[in-house]
């Protein structure tokens, strides 16, 4: 980590709190406030950097969610302070620092491992598309973030969820004993305590969704393609998107305009020519007025029908705020049957879509290995396949994990299961591939696609503007959000409302069509507007978690038997 001079400060009582930025307190500040006070000379973009990096050297001992600090972003940050006195600004994030998640290629003096030790050290050959366009808008390159390694695609299961081997265990600063959820939980963590304002991420399955939600942020995981994933340690070609986490939905929208359109290093992005809007997505921010008359369904089973005991008060309390607001609320009997993994419990074996993701991930990391370099006198020279990276980590068992029975990976017969059934696979991309692909994207499109289209009692067919489901992934519960967008292939907005009893943030997320990201951006910031919720960490238990996360408390089982009733049983 590099150490660099802090701006004056001023510090109170509490834990962990934010200090000012060369008198100014940046606490809680989006892009336009940043960008507003650097206008008016209040701050510069090397203060910005000075304090925000005083900040990770502040809290990342406890909360892990920084994996590495770019060495040169105060020189960055002093050129583009001269730039700014010289010809002004190229945009919104002239001068902004941004972080990364550690997935996300860099070309310059800092490390891209995804986390692990198996990458570590490796360069790949060219830089991330979607840094260099951020880059390319004035942003300030900060560091790389800290993820759960291989970004969830190592292991499946009996495995401690936020845990990397280079950064250790992300923890979540509203309740230290609670999950960040999602392999993007760093870059959540980052945003939410101050480490930065804005920064990117990357989202398989849930891996945006997730972690916004349990940290109270903002995001849309887009349609694969909208956004290049050139350059990103890839899980699943068809599944992928890097996108942006952030406090406020303007925020996101800003990043999609920077990040969104062809690359000719995707050929997926080609598919969006003429699917973004003409003025861009900031155009699409609109206050709560526009919920008058908006439509919006109610999926129950096996969404609302499922939701916490603990939260029902609080959901149904901003569900009336919407139909105050004038959004009309129609109630879906079900628009699919996820259960476990997304899919319906009876599915047979052979449209499992674990057997999907399995292939991609063999496919996948034999393609980025075709890229990706080690110097000639490192015995990783020449790693061109899963099966030679799993091994790699089997030979260094007490570094990495890989045979399971450890504190952090305590699968009792392996900590990689994740690889093993890719490597499994061969990377085939047969008859049994297709068959179990063909089957998740279609049925998913088809539920999302006909849950828009909502059908009255007299055959009338009204077109929804979102569907909108609970999102509560606390007490060590799953999140019903991203698997059948994530099978779809559609994207997904986060908008948080409130806390739980576990004092994690809650929300609400909404699944939007394919290319829907203008309409979703619409929906959340009108949602945003009218709740207005926001609230700093409490760093609850801060100075007792450790270890894997401690049991739920207190609970409820979701089964599904207790579908038929309004909640999940009690434990």
């Amino acid at each position: 980590m590099v150490a660099v001079a802090t701006a004056s400060c001023n510090t109170t009582a509490r834990p962990f709190s934010m200090p000012l930025c060369n008198g100014v307190q940046i606490e809680g500040a989006t892009i336009g406030n940043l960008q507003q006070w650097m206008v008016k000379g209040a701050l510069t973009s090397q203060d910005l950097v000075k304090c925000y990096i005083a900040r990770i050297q502040q809290t990342n001992g406890t909360l892990h969610s920084v994996s590495e600090i770019n060495p040169d972003a105060l020189s960055i940050a002093a050129t583009l302070d001269q730039e700014r006195s010289a010809t002004g600004i190229r945009g919104p994030m002239h001068g902004i620092p941004f972080m990364v998640k550690d997935n996300i290629y860099t070309d310059d003096k800092h490390n891209t491992s995804e986390g692990g030790l198996v990458l570590l050290g490796g360069r790949y050959s060219a830089e991330s598309t979607v840094v260099a366009k951020i880059r390319q808008a004035g942003g300030v390159l900060l560091g790389h973030t800290a993820l759960s390694e291989a970004a969830d695609h190592r292991a499946l299961v009996n495995f401690s969820d936020g845990y990397s081997t280079r950064v250790g265990q992300t923890r979540n600063p509203f309740n230290l004993t609670q999950a960040t959820s999602g392999s993007s939980g760093g870059s959540a963590v980052a945003v939410r305590i101050n480490q930065a304002a804005i920064a990117l991420g990357s989202e398989t399955h849930g891996s945006l969704v997730h972690p916004s939600a349990n940290l109270g942020l903002y995001t849309i995981k887009t349609t694969p393609g909208l956004i290049s994933r050139h350059g990103v340690v890839p899980g699943s070609f068809y599944h992928d998107t890097p996108g942006s986490i952030a406090r406020s939905m303007t925020d996101v929208a800003i990043m999609l305009d920077i990040l969104a359109g062809p690359d000719q290093y995707d050929n997926l992005t080609w598919n969006a020519l003429g699917k973004i809007p003409e003025k861009g997505y900031a155009a699409e921010v609109v206050g709560k007025v526009a919920l008058k008359g908006m439509k919006i369904g109610l999926p129950w089973n096996p969404y609302w029908s499922t939701a916490g005991v603990s939260q029902r008060e609080l959901y149904e309390v901003r569900l009336d705020e919407l139909r105050a607001a004038g959004a009309e609320i129609y109630n879906i009997t079900e628009i699919a049957n996820p259960y476990g993994f997304g899919q319906p419990s009876d599915t047979p074996d052979e449209y499992g879509q674990l057997i999907a993701y399995n292939t991609l991930l063999a496919v996948a990391y034999g393609e980025w290995l075709r890229n990706w370099t080690f110097p000639s006198d490192d015995e990783r020279y020449g790693m061109a396949t899963l099966d030679e990276m799993a091994a790699w980590n089997r030979k260094h068992n007490d570094s990495t994990g890989a045979l399971g029975n450890s504190t952090w990976w305590y699968n009792t017969v392996s900590g990689q299961d994740f690889y093993d059934n890719a490597i499994a696979t061969n990377g085939t991309l047969g008859d049994a591939f297709w068959k179990a692909f063909g089957w998740g994207r279609r049925t998913a499109q088809g539920a999302i696609d006909f849950g828009y289209a909502y059908t009255t009692e007299n055959g009338t067919v009204i077109e929804l503007d979102a569907l909108l489901l609970p999102s509560e992934p606390s007490g060590g519960f799953d999140n019903g959000c991203a698997s059948i967008p994530s099978y779809a292939g559609y994207p997904i907005a986060a908008v948080p409302i409130g806390q739980s009893g576990y004092s994690l943030p809650c929300g609400f997320c909404i699944h939007g069509r394919q290319y829907g990201e203008a309409r979703l951006v619409r929906v959340a910031s009108a949602m945003e507007d009218l709740f207005k919720w926001d609230a700093e960490p409490q760093w609850h238990n801060y100075k007792t978690a450790k270890g894997p996360w401690d049991a739920p408390w207190p609970g409820y089982a979701c089964t599904t038997e207790s579908l038929d009733r309004y909640a999940c049983d009690r434990e």
